[in-house]
């Protein structure tokens, strides 16, 4: 409780962010609260994992980018740079590989 209120963290941390697949199912981007991608798995372009705007002062943007097709082993290591540099948890099935 806080102040007699409730506090749902999980609430708060979607709020963060949003994450948002292509129709074809074939991109996926992780969108912040800051007006910026934070980052992007595309099967065909590949991975860009980039700085959020509290992050911007540093000399590059990207944080983790690939430029080649991008499969299921890049999904997990995208997944995993997500999580490391935003604390945001891209669902394991968001994309499929079949």
């Amino acid at each position: 409780m806080n102040g007699g209120m409730s506090v749902d963290v999980e609430q708060i941390q979607e709020d963060r962010y949003e994450i948002v697949v292509s129709g074809n199912g074939d991109t996926l981007w992780v969108n912040g609260d800051d007006g910026l991608c934070w980052a992007r798995f595309s099967k065909r372009f590949g991975i860009d994992v980039h700085r959020n705007a509290s992050m911007q002062d540093a000399a590059s943007e990207c944080l983790y980018c690939t430029h080649s097709r991008a499969g299921v082993d890049d999904w997990a290591i995208f997944c995993a740079e997500v999580l490391r540099h935003h604390d945001v948890v891209v669902p394991a099935d968001a994309l499929s590989f079949e």
